[in-house]
């Protein structure tokens, strides 16, 4: 829903720089795997600037978004993220947000097929971009919603095509409020055997499988951690699908944590207190708790 809410497709980032405190926020192109323009927001904690000469580990953050609005009006959640895992933290950061085809400035119409495209895209051009010294390049993938669908998708993708060394590895994985599939939320929100709508997942037009995706995940000689950011009170996302997908890590021996953030919505994962914290944390390879 690309459009959705109305005018989401005509913001600007500097409609909410008042918002970033600390936080510079820029737009890129780039192209997708058919060529397809897409814009790419880019965050830099202000701090990071005056050391840039100074030769650290970097950390690349991934953020591929949910399926209603634009990237502007994420840009204050994002930019407190990124400002509290930066802090103390010796590391440089960088967090890049795509825009799938169709959202916000990014050109085309919006499909799977298409937007893995994007995806793929998406995570070589920032390896090639800000990750070229891969043994001091730290890549971790951000998706909330769909968005987690497809940095499932985006991860399982590149460690299948980088076996070899010297090329920047996906080193952690952030689910926020995740799902297992497309049509397993058809099941799991019409549950009676008398309502149809479970029986046409043949015809669904997206099927983002985070099962199968995290399952090549795991084949992978250097599997990523992952983290599951789950909203307790999740009006779209039914609990189970989190409780499965985590079950499913586990029985892949992926390194999986999972936090429930008490009384957020679907939206309100990472935006409350509690989410804010697990997930900068984690990210900073400091204490969740």
């Amino acid at each position: 829903m690309p459009s959705l809410p109305p005018g989401s497709r005509r913001e600007k980032l500097d409609d909410y720089s008042k918002t970033w405190a600390g936080v510079s926020w820029k737009e890129l192109k780039i192209r997708s795997l058919d060529g397809t323009k897409l814009s790419v927001a880019v965050a830099r904690p202000e701090d990071s600037f005056v050391a840039a000469h100074v030769k650290r580990k970097k950390v690349i953050v991934l953020y591929f978004q949910g399926n209603g609005a634009s990237t502007p009006p994420r840009t204050p959640m994002l930019s407190n993220i990124l400002r509290a895992a930066a802090k103390d933290s010796p590391y440089d950061w960088t967090l890049l947000a795509l825009s799938y085809r169709g959202y916000w400035t990014s050109s085309g119409r919006a499909h799977q097929r298409g937007i893995e495209k994007d995806a793929q895209a998406f995570v070589t051009w920032a390896i090639q971009t800000y990750g070229q010294d891969a043994e001091n390049t730290e890549l971790i993938l951000w998706g909330q919603s769909i968005g987690s669908g497809v940095a499932a998708y985006a991860a399982s993708k590149h460690l299948e095509s980088t076996q070899t060394t010297g090329v920047a590895r996906i080193s952690r994985v952030v689910l926020e409020t995740p799902f297992v599939s497309i049509k397993s939320m058809l099941a799991a929100i019409y549950p009676d055997w008398w309502v149809p709508y479970k029986h046409l997942w043949p015809f669904l037009r997206s099927w983002w499988d985070s099962e199968e995706a995290l399952r090549k995940i795991a084949e992978s000689p250097f599997p990523p951690r992952v983290l599951m950011l789950v909203a307790s009170g999740d009006e779209i996302v039914p609990r189970i699908q989190a409780d499965q997908l985590e079950t499913h890590c586990k029985d892949l021996r992926l390194d999986v944590t999972r936090k429930d953030v008490l009384g957020a919505l679907h939206t309100q994962a990472s935006t409350l207190e509690q989410g804010k914290r697990v997930v900068s944390n984690w990210m900073a390879d400091r204490k969740v708790d």
